[in-house]
């Protein structure tokens, strides 16, 4: 029998819509610039948490046919958003952001004189 992945392995937070609106009305209140980005396929910077294998096709020509290791994440794998998630959360504290108590995916970093929010 094989029993799924938990909710917790495939989980991951995304920021809500109010959060976002609240920080960018504050911004725009107090004068602030507003930065904005998108982080697509930085996944692939994440190692896997599990031993995942594949056997080589033909397109691999003399390594067709041998088994071969896959170390980063791969889209569609179970547990990849998860991942990501975690590996982003520990970057982010690295640099000396912490999660807002109100949404946990809405980070934030005291610069001192203002506030640095990543949603």
């Amino acid at each position: 029998v094989t029993i799924g992945p938990s909710e917790e392995d495939v989980w991951f937070g995304v920021v809500n819509t109010e959060s976002v609106r609240t920080a960018m009305f504050l911004a725009m209140l107090n004068g602030m610039k507003i930065f904005a980005a998108d982080i697509s396929s930085a996944y692939l910077m994440v190692d896997t948490k599990e031993m995942i294998y594949t056997r080589l096709g033909p397109e691999f020509r003399d390594w067709a046919g041998k088994l071969a290791i896959i170390r980063k994440v791969l889209y569609g794998l179970i547990g990849l958003c998860a991942q990501f998630h975690c590996h982003l959360c520990a970057e982010l504290e690295k640099i000396g952001f912490k999660p807002s108590t109100a949404n946990p995916d809405l980070w934030m970093r005291d610069d001192g004189d203002h506030y640095k929010y990543v949603a």
